[in-house]
């Protein structure tokens, strides 16, 4: 490794220590306090949680109408995703979309980053950089954006996606499980460490062949798993944190938003529901199920949230680009859906 190249590696790989020695005490929040503001959490967190069981028993009719719906839903798409004809027309032009998935997914890492180092919070709004990180938030503002600009350009992207793995496990030292809610940043941070860029200007080479050396070519179909697990962890996390272990605030979003009036359901029913499709469609992307039908069904539905709510568009950077990189992709040999499958050469198209 060449002298510059070693002195960057060393700073951002740094950054691992420097987050824990800096992080002060912060509280934090789940997406849904995105729009309420500091009274109505408050109130919110005081409140009972929701009985979702009862809510259960209560509209007992209801949950088992919606739920044989949704498994309709999902067992046509299903079969017409892998209906042969179909996949004969829809493979050759699909296998052609997988190339750009790791170029999408790098740049939205460095997109995702810049972002965070622009508005002043480490992948969400909750996690502002001035409450972590005190006097250094100005400097850590630059590294965020240096990092996510290095990845987007493809300069030493490898040792780049070190640091924010580096950053990402010291903010797991300081927050614990919370930091599952932000899983997807570690997910394209460990692929691009492990096996390179998907595009690169300028690397280090010894670097390269060190990895080369450690992890055989073999291993290489394991980078889109890794993403994929961890953003449907992410997003089965969130899920959990913001309306299971902190219902009471999802359920103040419903009453504040008059959700009800769009959804003719008892709120706590509303709630329940939204938390099992998230749950579902994490679900779905960590077991590889309709990974691309699931992929749009995500876009549109965080959309219509970010529409709705009026939410800020760069904490979802994240997901929007990876759900792209997702429906790019499609599958590989380790999802249920292609181990489903009688022809292994074929792959199912949503």
């Amino acid at each position: 490794m060449n002298k510059p190249s070693l002195i960057l590696f060393l700073f951002v790989f740094s950054m691992f220590g420097i987050v824990y020695a800096t992080c002060g005490v912060v509280t934090v929040s789940a997406h849904e306090v995105y729009v309420l503001d500091s009274s109505e959490i408050h109130i919110a967190l005081q409140a009972p949680q929701p009985d979702f069981i009862q809510s259960i028993q209560d509209h007992l009719s209801q949950f088992l109408l919606w739920g044989s719906i949704v498994i309709i839903l999902v067992l046509t798409i299903f079969f017409v995703s892998i209906n042969r004809p179909l996949e004969r027309v829809c493979d050759p032009w699909l296998t052609r979309l997988k190339k750009y998935s790791p170029h999408v997914a790098q740049v939205t890492l460095g997109s995702a980053l810049v972002a965070s180092g622009y508005y002043g919070a480490i992948f969400g709004v909750e996690l502002p950089l001035r409450d972590i990180f005190g006097s250094f938030a100005v400097l850590f503002s630059y590294i965020l954006i240096t990092l996510g600009g290095m990845l987007i350009f493809g300069l030493f992207p490898r040792i780049a996606a070190i640091g924010v793995t580096g950053i990402f496990v010291g903010l797991v030292w300081h927050f614990g499980v919370y930091m599952l809610n932000y899983a997807t940043y570690l997910g394209e941070a460990i692929t691009l460490a492990l096996f390179g860029g998907a595009h690169t200007l300028f690397a280090d080479q010894r670097l390269s062949r060190f990895f080369t050396r450690v992890i055989p070519e073999h291993f290489h179909v394991y980078k889109f798993m890794i993403m994929r697990v961890l953003f449907g962890i992410s997003l089965i996390y969130a899920s959990l944190y913001a309306k299971l272990i902190h219902g009471a605030l999802a359920l103040e979003v419903v009453t504040k938003y008059h959700l009800t009036h769009y959804f003719p359901f008892d709120p706590i029913f509303l709630v329940l529901g939204a938390m099992l499709i998230e749950i579902l469609i994490g679900t779905f992307f960590l077991i590889g199920f309709e990974i691309r039908f699931t992929s749009l069904f995500f876009l549109v539905f965080l959309s219509m949230s970010l529409v709705f709510f009026g939410e800020s568009v760069w904490p979802h950077i994240i997901l929007i680009g990876t759900a792209v990189a997702m429906f790019l992709h499609g599958y590989d040999k380790y999802t249920f859906s292609v181990r489903l499958e009688k022809d292994k050469k074929a792959e199912p198209v949503l």
